[in-house]
């Protein structure tokens, strides 16, 4: 059986102290790494949140998964970087993204491939030599240079091809089916190898969304708020090589225009409803989910090993996260290890 790595993420949607005690639940059982979502319209503070699961953890890596360059100039994402790792030395990364409910829900648009490259490279700048360019003005950060892991988050090519040229790692969001895989790792690949870089260097994260029931359809039932979030992925910017099948392309776009960020990732949300109106659920659960029985998650995985994905990310995203923890770490971690 070929090892698999596994993490978490939550969205800190409950009180900030409740999260920590989901954090610590993730170390206990036995998980690799924990991201908590950055949504500053809809759920509480990502590095306030952070800062306390560094300090009531020992051993996990941790992290932003993701934030945006929307809303945070580099030096204030690179002095909260720096902070972690201050807290928890040797254990923190940081994620980012072009920007998704949190640039949305405040009126605007996601940040563009260029702004997403030099966002990250003024990061590492300002962290290594404590000076950067930033849009024509300099920028100072005095006070740190530990360096910490950057990843970019990719739901498709172009970003993943990026990811290989200038990132540390990356966060995988383009599907967990095996063709897909092949595909997405391939581009990173690319990217690497024409920056120069080895393509091994390059630490990636698959980012499906999970869970385990009775029944596939059990399962299935309580993740479609995670589900139309993939799906409305697979909209932005543009939909060409995404792999999304012709027949379901229009349905895919009005998801997109449709999609409503207030309810983001929310149990019983009208995007909830909106999949399910377009008959979308099976096609999203079938590319973006590991979900049904024990049984059927394991399948799932296998299949997604042997295509080469080996660190999984789950975004965990419904009620009663310690069941899931624990049935995962004792039902299906022992099948990888």
């Amino acid at each position: 059986m070929t090892a698999i790595k596994f993490g978490v993420n939550f969205m800190p949607s409950a009180s900030t102290m409740e999260v920590v005690g989901w954090a610590k639940e993730v170390e206990r059982c036995g998980y690799d790494l924990l991201g908590i979502s950055d949504s500053q319209s809809i759920c509480r503070d990502v590095y306030v949140t952070l800062a306390l699961c560094a300090t009531n953890t020992e051993r996990i890596r941790f992290g932003p998964r993701v934030i945006t360059p929307v809303t945070r100039h580099p030096a204030v994402a690179a002095c909260a970087a720096a902070t972690l790792a201050e807290l928890a030395p040797g254990r923190t990364m940081l994620a980012i993204g072009s920007g998704d409910s949190a640039a949305f829900n405040l009126g605007l648009k996601p940040a563009s491939l260029a702004d997403l490259r030099e966002y990250a490279l003024t990061i590492r700048t300002l962290m290594t030599s404590g000076t950067a360019i930033y849009h024509g003005k300099r920028a100072v950060f005095t006070w740190s240079r530990t360096p910490v892991p950057i990843f970019l988050a990719a739901s498709g090519p172009k970003t993943l091809h990026l990811a290989g040229q200038i990132a540390d790692g990356v966060v995988i969001r383009t599907g967990i089916t095996p063709d897909i895989i092949r595909d997405s790792i391939a581009h990173v690949h690319a990217g690497a190898r024409e920056a120069g870089r080895d393509p091994s260097s390059i630490d990636m994260w698959w980012w499906p969304d999970i869970n385990i029931a009775g029944s596939y359809r059990e399962a299935v039932a309580q993740i479609t708020m995670s589900l139309a979030a993939a799906g409305n992925h697979l909209s932005r910017f543009t939909t060409e090589g995404k792999h999304i099948p012709p027949d379901l392309l229009p349905k895919i776009k009005q998801l997109g225009e449709r999609y409503v960020f207030e309810e983001h990732v929310t149990v019983g949300s009208a995007n909830c409803r909106l999949i399910e109106e377009l008959g979308l659920v099976d096609y999203l659960a079938e590319r973006f989910a590991i979900v049904g029985t024990a049984a059927d998650c394991v399948r799932k995985l296998e299949a997604a090993a042997e295509a080469g994905a080996r660190q999984i990310w789950l975004s965990v995203h419904f009620d009663d996260k310690f069941r899931f923890l624990r049935e995962w770490a004792a039902k299906i971690i022992p099948a990888f290890n």
